[in-house]
């Protein structure tokens, strides 16, 4: 699977809001999530542009848990990705494994994030202690033949909410270690 996701800083919560509402999109959801990174034994992540994660969700029934690799941006203009997701049962497994397989978890990233849908377009408004809010769209697919057409979409949707400039490459891993 290929996740194609375009994500802008937002600097009025409220303005956003507004715009994804005017855009038709369909509130779903508000969750926490907090992402555990791993880095590799034989190489550094932050180097060859992948990460490997483990995210939490609270949910009703417990702890929602993904596993998940994503590996380098495949453009200069997008976050297109390769994203592989597994939901796992137990954590401390999970953990276990990996810091036996030589992986080290490398940090902890915690937003709040509310979730819509537009089409085949998920829409969401992110906030992160200290570096604020932010939007991102995405789209998934299995034929990298789409990506442009897909990435083009996204562009003319931030148009339409008139968001034309904040936009971000860096995740925000990334963007909290500066």
């Amino acid at each position: 699977m290929i996740e194609i996701e375009i994500k802008a800083k937002i600097k009025d919560k409220n303005d956003a809001l507004t715009k994804i509402k005017s855009l038709g999109a369909a509130y779903s959801h508000s969750e926490e999530q907090e992402d555990i990174y791993f880095n590799a034994p034989d190489k550094d992540y932050r180097e060859t542009d992948e990460a490997l994660r483990i995210r939490l969700i609270p949910t009703q029934d417990g702890i929602k848990k993904i596993l998940t690799y994503k590996g380098p941006k495949i453009d200069s203009k997008s976050k297109t990705r390769k994203e592989i997701e597994v939901e796992i049962d137990d954590l401390d497994k999970m953990t276990d494994i990996l810091i036996a397989l030589g992986f080290k978890p490398s940090a902890i990233v915690s937003k709040v994030r509310r979730i819509f849908y537009y089409n085949e377009y998920t829409i969401t408004l992110d906030k992160l202690e200290k570096i604020g809010y932010f939007m991102e769209i995405e789209c998934v697919s299995d034929d990298e033949e789409d990506i442009e057409q897909i990435r083009d979409n996204i562009m003319e949707l931030f148009k339409k909410m008139d968001i034309t400039n904040g936009f971000e490459r860096r995740s925000y891993l990334e963007l909290l270690e500066l």
